[in-house]
């Protein structure tokens, strides 16, 4: 009687063990189906954003060349600035990754400004600029914070270039924000605002004739 009890009971802890396994498994068939579904509407839309530009950029479009509908856009993003921001999350191309360190100053901001010339040039002047528009026209929240997380990214960038200059001897402590924000300012207004192209002589001429002497000092 209670070899049959114990066979019981061990029968019982299988199914529950199968069981538990089963829903497992159908819990990571379901998470793995979400996320292939995200892959794929964040690829159609960068494809999208990358052949029709900013402005044209619509659900409609996206939503046709992922082969879905509106209704599964529209339960993923809320606005188009969202669905731009999801496409450049995934290629990387919203904050910079950690600051070179060359050993000198100017050799790390030099490097500093070159990343955000490319990751300007992988969101284009025409997204960042659509995205400021829409901000305005009404979805602001989202456009703001973009702005102010880059913004705060560069900057705590650049203040641990002037940390580790000012470690080895080559910058004084204690520069304002302000003014470790000048090269940055300088080069976004020059790519978004004058739309001229930023050369590496353009780059040293910020470091050079107006960075340096202001830590240096």
């Amino acid at each position: 009687m209670a070899e049959q009890q114990k066979a019981q009971a061990h029968a019982r802890s299988a199914r529950v063990s199968a069981s538990h396994e089963a829903r497992a498994a159908h819990a990571r068939e379901t998470r793995r189906r979400g996320e292939a579904l995200e892959d794929a509407l964040i690829a159609a839309a960068a494809e999208e954003l990358a052949e029709v530009g900013y402005q044209r950029l619509s659900f409609k479009g996206v939503a046709a060349r992922a082969g879905t509908s509106r209704s599964v856009l529209n339960r993923r993003w809320s606005s188009r600035i969202e669905m731009v921001l999801s496409v450049l999350r995934a290629k990387g191309s919203i904050f910079a990754d950690e600051p070179a360190d060359t050993g000198s100053l100017r050799g790390d901001m030099l490097a500093l400004l070159r990343d955000y010339v490319r990751r300007s040039e992988e969101i284009s002047p025409d997204v960042m600029i659509g995205i400021i528009g829409d901000g305005l026209a009404g979805d602001g929240a989202s456009s703001f914070d973009l702005q102010k997380n880059m913004g705060r990214a560069d900057l705590a960038h650049t203040r641990i270039i002037v940390q580790r200059a000012a470690q080895r001897g080559q910058a004084r402590t204690g520069a304002a924000d302000h003014v470790l924000a000048v090269p940055i300012e300088l080069l976004r207004a020059r790519l978004l605002i004058s739309g001229e192209p930023a050369s590496q002589t353009y780059l040293e001429q910020i470091v050079d004739d107006i960075f340096l002497p202001l830590v240096q000092q």
